[in-house]
């Protein structure tokens, strides 16, 4: 009986011991958290709210979507949750100082939200036609954006939907004046190059000769020249800054290196681009044909459509400046468009389709065995009508048609494994796109 007694004083002692033990720890939980979860976020939401506003030049940041390319902004923010800004999206934006709103709210962590549209939705725009991206994705931009880490004079957040990375600096008054007085207006001009009518685009400086193909969506240049008879190319990408564009990486041709271009203007007149290379006067004018034509591209585009099965066109023909110029993308039943070499059988005639296919729709332009020129030209020619065209449908498919049987063919630019580009032999005004999967 004694034995169990002083079992049992053991017992009552230590669970003594264990509750002043938790409730000493429990005080000092107390002391370390002396707000609420709730009282704790308003706060941390309070404190960036401060630095946002308190940057007396506002923000430069730097934005990168998801299908790629850099963009610059700047923002300006103030304690009434109003933001002002510009942005190197194109030359409006870079012109226009744009009011919006803007607010910070505790999601999964403290977010910067965007809530009004502004420059900074121009990216995320489902509509391709808006900012050149896949319809329904748009460039797979963000804008709002979860809040990793302020340090210094920096802030780095990251898009909540597609992940995307935006940094921003304290911006100095010089780099605000720079916005205003239109220095990246100048810059962002360059972007003119698209209005050039000729696909095939020549830049000259100091006496060389350079091909230039520029994709404003993926800031992506091509640089193509002779060595001898040879053709070289280099693909870089390019951002902007104040009055100049940058090159990712530099084009070296021999004696000449080429980092970038300033002094840009463009002449709509003359629809030419003046610019300098290293301080030298340089232009970029439409030509009518390649530095250096391909001439087995043609037939590359044709067989590999007979062993992988079709090309397709995601945009119909750029005629004289006009994307879809003969409303391919408003054709009822919303078909695809797709080129099949050999497709069929007439009469002997092994015949290529140009074929429109969607769920309640199904008829194309049957074409003789192609020409394929010394000069590295393709031609075609109709040989009839496949299908019944629906109504609405016939002007957008009878030019598509007729201009891909135009007597003076196409030059192919091959882009890369799966894309090319056929180019109107008369004058380059004319181009497609073809790609597979």
């Amino acid at each position: 009986m004694r034995k169990f007694w002083i079992h049992t004083q053991n017992i009552i002692g230590t669970i003594f011991l264990v509750s002043l033990a938790i409730t000493s720890c429990k005080k000092e939980n107390d002391h370390l958290f002396d707000q609420s979860p709730d009282e704790r976020i308003s706060q941390k939401l309070e404190e960036y709210q401060q630095v946002l506003a308190s940057a007396p030049d506002g923000w430069k940041a730097v934005y990168t979507p998801a299908a790629g390319g850099t963009y610059n902004f700047y923002f300006r923010f103030n304690a009434e949750n109003r933001v002002f800004m510009y942005s190197d999206f194109d030359t409006a934006t870079a012109n226009n100082e744009k009011e919006s709103s803007y607010r910070l709210k505790a999601l999964q962590q403290p977010a910067l939200i965007f809530d009004t549209y502004s420059y900074i939705h121009l990216l995320s725009d489902p509509r391709g036609s808006v900012n050149g991206g896949q319809n329904g994705q748009g460039l797979r931009a963000d804008f709002e954006f979860a809040i990793n880490s302020v340090a210094g004079d920096s802030m780095v957040l990251t898009g909540r939907v597609n992940g995307t990375k935006l940094t921003l600096y304290k911006a100095s008054s010089q780099d605000y004046a720079a916005w205003q007085n239109g220095d990246w207006g100048d810059a962002l001009s360059f972007l003119n190059v698209s209005k050039i009518l000729e696909y095939f685009k020549r830049l000259v400086v100091g006496g060389t000769q350079y091909e230039v193909d520029v994709d404003p969506v993926s800031k992506t240049i091509i640089f193509r020249w002779l060595s001898g008879s040879n053709l070289q190319q280099v693909t870089t990408g390019f951002s902007f800054n104040a009055g100049m564009l940058v090159l990712d990486e530099p084009v070296v041709n021999g004696a000449q290196t080429i980092t970038g271009f300033t002094d840009i203007s463009w002449d709509p007149n003359t629809m030419t681009m003046h610019l300098k290379v290293n301080n030298t006067p340089g232009t970029i004018a439409g030509n009518s044909g390649p530095l250096k034509t391909d001439t087995n591209a043609p037939q590359r585009w044709w067989q590999e459509s007979a062993i992988a099965g079709y090309w397709q066109s995601l945009w119909g023909f750029h005629v004289n400046g006009e994307d879809d110029a003969y409303g391919f993308l408003q054709m009822p039943g919303a078909p695809e468009m797709v080129f099949i070499s050999q497709y069929g059988n007439s009469g002997g005639i092994v015949y290529d389709l140009l074929g429109f296919f969607g769920e309640t729709v199904g008829f194309g332009a049957g074409y003789s065995p192609p020409t394929f020129t010394a000069d590295g030209r393709v031609i075609f020619s109709i040989l009839g009508v496949l299908g019944t065209v629906p109504d609405g449908a016939n002007p957008a498919f009878s030019n598509t048609a007729l201009t891909l049987a135009d007597e003076n063919g196409f030059y192919l630019v091959q882009k890369s494994e799966k894309i090319y580009d056929m180019v109107s032999a008369a004058d380059s005004k004319v181009w497609i796109t073809w790609g597979r999967p």
